[in-house]
């Protein structure tokens, strides 16, 4: 008897050691995202210059590479019904070995295959995006789902900070195919760590179909609250990625050649924050406001501040409340989304929240460059400062309606 209470309290402690933000499943969905997310900023700065060497125009490269995001924004919402469907396990080692297959073709350098291997890595990236968020989310407990959410965007956002920069170094010294190559390991050892993710499936309803049809299906952008959330990351998603964009063009512009320190600034304190902060993301169901308003200040607040910067002090004080910003918001929301859908509907609620990010970021930048062309590079910037003022203003809105 007491045998069998040690092994189970042996058992127990186990899965509680699995269910932590650091536990063995969640590191290895970290592993695989930095693993394939590595792969992707290595393609964003290595496809334009092999492209260029190909002979493409700056309008063939802009549309190899627009391909990516594109597509993946207008499949995100069909990814998460199909996920609901059929479960976390099963897609995701599919899109895993597709992934695989992508990468080793890439070595056949032709414009025309970088197109269509740019779509379909689109449609990679939609799926094992939403699977990854389904299976941080499925892994932890609620109170450690912020944290754990938090975690998995600093994985996919610590790429950015060397990815580009292995481009640069190695793109003159070793043949473009090499490094072409060295992306399929990289591919292959992300679908070794999946093939041994051990997670449940998201519950079966096949079992319940006879009451799935007496349900009404999912509303979607109907449901007021998934809808006021993913438009507050959408307006934010255009600011925060015009910047980007375009900061180092206006601060050119403007004779401020602090482009460098701004974003070493802002990545600085997006790495600090969402592995230090993680355990400040609201774990519930009720409308984090206050964090919210906070960060929305804040990014508001850094577009005022580059609009008016005339040193290296403001712009770097800009640099960290925007990285602040940056950190937080996004991981604050999609916690929020992940609590308010309901759980057999979760893929695709969280499917459509993405995919207003991404529509934010693309659109919006896209639009605000056709004002800056227009106009000047200060008018982009202003109009910046007007949306996250709207963004605010909805905000107070939706409080005083008093939705939660």
């Amino acid at each position: 008897m007491n045998v069998k209470n040690a092994s189970e309290k042996t058992g127990a402690a186990v899965a509680k050691g699995n269910n932590h933000p650091f536990g063995l499943k969640a590191i290895q969905i970290y592993s695989m995202a930095v693993l394939f997310y590595t792969t992707s900023h290595l393609l964003l700065i290595l496809l334009p210059l092999s492209s260029n060497k190909l002979g493409a125009t700056p309008a063939q490269i802009g549309l190899i590479m627009g391909a990516y995001m594109f597509t993946s924004m207008f499949l995100r919402p069909i990814a998460g019904k199909i996920v609901d469907k059929l479960g976390t396990k099963r897609i995701f080692i599919a899109t895993l070995i597709l992934n695989a297959v992508v990468l080793s073709l890439y070595s056949f350098q032709e414009l025309w295959l970088f197109a269509g291997l740019r779509i379909v890595q689109g449609a990679v990236l939609s799926f094992f995006s939403m699977v990854s968020h389904l299976m941080i989310i499925e892994a932890l407990p609620e109170d450690a789902r912020g944290q754990g959410l938090s975690l998995f965007s600093l994985s996919s956002m610590l790429p950015y900070t060397y990815g580009p920069f292995l481009v640069l170094f190695f793109i003159d010294k070793v043949p473009t195919t090499d490094i072409f190559l060295a992306l399929i390991p990289l591919g292959l050892a992300t679908l070794i760590i999946g093939l041994n993710v051990r997670l449940p499936e998201l519950q079966n309803h096949n079992h319940m179909q006879e009451d799935a049809a007496l349900d009404e299906s999912y509303k979607g952008w109907r449901d007021r609250k998934l809808l006021f959330s993913s438009v507050l990351m959408l307006l934010a998603s255009a600011v925060i990625g015009t910047i980007a964009a375009f900061l180092p063009l206006y601060l050119e512009k403007r004779g401020l050649p602090y482009a460098g320190f701004y974003f070493l600034t802002e990545t600085a304190v997006l790495i600090v924050l969402r592995f230090f902060g993680r355990k400040l993301i609201p774990t519930e169901t009720r409308f984090p406001f206050k964090i919210v308003v906070l960060l929305l200040f804040l990014m508001t607040a850094a577009v005022g501040l580059l609009r008016i910067a005339d040193s290296l002090t403001v712009v770097l004080l800009a640099a960290v409340c925007n990285g602040i910003a940056l950190s937080m918001l996004y991981p604050t929301l999609l916690t929020y989304v992940s609590f308010i859908v309901p759980e057999k509907y979760r893929g695709q609620g969280i499917g459509l929240f993405i995919a207003a990010a991404d529509f934010g970021a693309s659109v919006g930048i896209w639009t605000l460059s056709l004002l800056a062309n227009a106009y000047s590079y200060d008018a982009m910037f202003s109009s910046c400062i007007g949306i996250g003022g709207a963004a605010l203003l909805l905000l107070f809105s939706y409080r005083r309606l008093g939705v939660r």
